[in-house]
């Protein structure tokens, strides 16, 4: 299918410099002129609207949006094991699906083509992305003792087998990881056996590490040494790893992370609701470590909206530091797009609007009054945009969304599931 963007500004041209683009099947085939042979089967008209890549939202738990306004103003223990904890252990695969669903419609709203979840439902998020259209980096939440834990190893075998499935789901977007939830969740053989398996089978691993002061403080305890050190000795910087949150660091943990290269996946809502702090992302980046952006999931962040993150995230950093320079317009716009990319893999083919790119892109009203007037379009997102100027959304060259209408999800539909699955709570 050929899609054609007429005169549509790009957010890296000057202001004012606008130019046709032109996508046939997943990628972008020509900016400014068109392509050989090229039939436009749809044309868009981008006159009055701002294009970019789609946002990253690297990480969440997709599934958890029915846990949305249901445990507020908690203390992190008693909101995770009180509250959410149980909630999640009566939860079915189909209020998972309808969930996921949910969170999907809110990301496409406001802009996120590629999300990174980790989860708890096998097959459920594969389903929701091929069904959605949206782009995804999937990873089972693995808990247990050590390697010979039935439910471990039962919860990597519900991971291979998802792969599996996603083979024969040809519109999911979908590449995986394996995901240990946590230090506290995860034994240390476990950790040591997950990090064996991603080796052998080339995985990256997703995990949420250093998120808390009581965490940080326990495996000092425990251990003699930091989460992040921890994490070192268990083998899990042996591969690719994107870890979520990263708020509690010690000097030293930034030379281990910078030599594994590891990605930090700042979450700046989640984090400050639940009273953890928060990340120290400018020094990360001035330490060479990639630092990417994430919403955490519904329960906990209670929104999915990585525009509302950008702004959360470029002026917590700026007070935290008392410093109006730290994290600008464009740094925080990178973190949230080619930095996510970056930490899955995925920079060599998405990220940026450029020929024979894969086109993941989304277009933005410019004429929404918070965006008047027309100075700086970095500045506008970063600290103007709520999110919902999002107009259209593709994804590989699909159009999910066309003039605010997803046109890939019967809104009403899940809706009415969700309403349904939460009576049962």
């Amino acid at each position: 299918m050929g899609i054609l963007i007429k005169n549509v500004q790009l957010l890296e041209e000057p202001i004012g410099v606008r130019k046709d683009v032109y996508i046939e099947g997943s990628r972008i085939m020509g900016i400014g002129s068109a392509p050989a042979d090229f039939v436009a089967d749809d044309i868009i008209d981008g006159s009055h609207r701002l294009m970019m890549p789609g946002l990253v939202n690297a990480h969440t738990h997709a599934y958890m949006s029915v846990f949305r306004n249901f445990a507020d103003d908690l203390p992190f223990a008693e909101w995770l094991f009180e509250k959410i904890a149980p909630l999640e252990d009566n939860l079915t695969a189909e209020q998972a699906y309808w969930g996921n669903m949910l969170s999907i419609m809110e990301m496409i709203r406001t802009g996120t083509t590629c999300f990174v979840d980790m989860h708890m439902f096998p097959k459920m998020a594969v389903k929701a992305c091929a069904d959605s259209g949206i782009r995804a980096v999937i990873s089972r939440g693995l808990v247990g003792a050590d390697r010979h834990d039935e439910g471990a190893v039962r919860r990597i075998r519900e991971a291979f087998d998802e792969m599996a499935y996603a083979e024969s789901e040809p519109a999911a977007n979908c590449t995986f990881a394996l995901g240990p939830h946590a230090i506290y969740t995860c034994g240390e053989d476990l950790l040591h056996y997950i990090a064996e398996i991603a080796r052998d089978k080339g995985l990256m691993i997703n995990i949420h590490a250093a998120e808390t002061q009581h965490e940080y403080d326990t495996c000092l305890k425990e251990h003699g040494m930091t989460p992040i050190a921890y994490l070192r000795s268990c083998g899990i910087f042996d591969v690719p790893s994107l870890l979520a949150h990263g708020v509690c660091l010690a000097d030293e943990d930034y030379a281990i992370l910078r030599e594994a290269g590891a990605s930090v996946a700042a979450n700046p809502a989640s984090n400050m609701k639940l009273g953890n702090g928060f990340a120290p992302v400018a020094r990360l980046l001035a330490e060479g470590i990639n630092v990417c952006l994430g919403t955490d999931g519904a329960s906990s962040n209670n929104a999915l909206n990585m525009f509302r993150e950008l702004n959360l995230l470029t002026l917590t950093q700026k007070g935290a530091q008392k410093d109006s320079l730290v994290l600008k317009a464009g740094e925080t716009l990178k973190i949230a797009v080619e930095n996510g990319y970056g930490a899955v893999g995925l920079d060599r083919k998405l990220g940026r609007i450029e020929r024979g790119r894969t086109a993941d892109v989304i277009l933005i009203d410019e004429d929404v009054p918070n965006f008047q007037p027309h100075f700086n379009w970095k500045a506008a997102l970063a600290y103007a945009s709520t999110g919902y100027e999002v107009t259209d959304v593709i994804v590989g060259g699909r159009l999910l969304m066309r003039n605010k209408a997803i046109l890939t999800i019967d809104e009403e539909r899940v809706n009415y599931e969700i309403a349904r699955a939460v009576d049962k709570f």
